[in-house]
């Protein structure tokens, strides 16, 4: 029996990740340099400004992709709702994946720049609280596409890319193995996939995010002539299709039983929206299974989480609530 932390972006807010309606101005407005990112950026900044003609955002600057990205997944199956068709949404679907990839990595490179500079700041202090609190046998179920964790626990040296995504690693030593699992069920901005159907893809950057570690070059950027980079990632939709990624399906798997035999549960961050059917499917199906487990922990500040409160009682489970924010909830444990 072993906890289970079910990760939302609320957990990565603390390092400057975006939450869900920041993530627009994230991405958009993150400077790039190289040729084809500004080509593949100016492509989609052009065509989600004429989206956002059509579907303005109800506050300025905060558009909910992930109604905006359903209505262009609906457009291209052939609804057509609101004349967004127009807009080439199969073209621009990777180059999104692609942006967001790119804006995600370099922002971790900042922000673990600053920590080597600032060893005494709040953030360290989370990240250093975090780590030891996790312990052997722990399994992190994450929605965030963010390497923010699992660095501080390769740093904390109770995590190992050998397996410990819950894949094995083509360049990984091979007598390694994990002490926590990172189970990434939306994907990762630092692998790359040859297609879908690839279910060990490349781990990259490693040497840049994993001190000590080194990129095997002969499979590193396996995927580089790609609009995408081949970051698959689920991006915001309420048509995700977990089934079209073979590795992203194992790993809800692996997540699915993970839920089933949890000693403890702790969500962080992470509100179980109504029209995310995927994840309550996981966590309905998966939790019913659990007969030890009588308690699911919430740890927010957020009143939104309500949607816990009908979703508990409909699988027979209490909810006990933590009113603090990640950082909070970590510095106190």
């Amino acid at each position: 029996m072993a906890r289970v932390f079910i990760l939302g972006a609320g957990a990565s807010r603390f390092a400057g990740y975006p939450l869900s309606l920041e993530l627009w101005k994230f991405v958009r407005d993150f400077p790039v340099i190289e040729v084809m990112a500004k080509r593949r950026a100016d492509s989609v900044i052009q065509a989600m400004e004429q989206v956002l003609r059509v579907i303005p955002p109800r506050v300025f600057d905060q558009p909910n992709l992930e109604e905006l990205f359903t209505f262009l997944d609906l457009a291209a199956m052939g609804a057509e709702p609101l004349g967004l068709k127009t807009v080439n949404w199969t073209e621009l679907r990777p180059k999104v994946m692609g942006m967001i990839s790119e804006a995600f990595l370099n922002h971790e490179y900042e922000f673990q720049t600053q920590l080597r500079k600032d060893k005494t700041s709040t953030a360290a202090a989370v990240l250093g609280n975090w780590t030891s609190f996790l312990r052997e046998g722990d399994t992190i179920i994450t929605f965030n596409w963010d390497i923010l964790h699992e660095s501080a626990l390769w740093k904390a040296e109770k995590w190992h890319y050998a397996d410990g995504y819950g894949f094995q690693c083509g360049d990984a030593p091979s007598e390694v193995h994990s002490k926590i699992k990172i189970l990434k069920l939306h994907g990762s901005v630092n692998w790359a996939q040859r297609n879908e159907y690839d279910c060990e893809p490349s781990i990259e950057h490693k040497t840049t995010f994993f001190a000590g570690s080194f990129d095997n070059h002969d499979i590193y950027m396996k995927a580089a002539g790609q609009w995408n980079e081949g970051r698959n990632l689920i991006i915001p939709s309420y048509l995700k299709d977990i089934a079209g990624n073979r590795l992203l399906l194992q790993l809800w798997n692996q997540a699915s039983e993970a839920l089933a035999s949890a000693s403890d549960v702790i969500v962080v961050g992470y509100q179980l929206y109504p029209a995310d059917a995927p994840a309550r499917q996981l966590f309905g199906t998966s939790l019913l299974r659990n007969k030890q487990l009588s308690t699911i922990v919430l740890v927010t500040t957020n009143k939104g989480f309500d949607h816990w409160d009908e979703f508990c009682l409909n699988i027979g489970k209490t909810r006990k609530l933590v009113p603090k924010k990640f950082e909070e909830w970590t510095l106190s444990v």
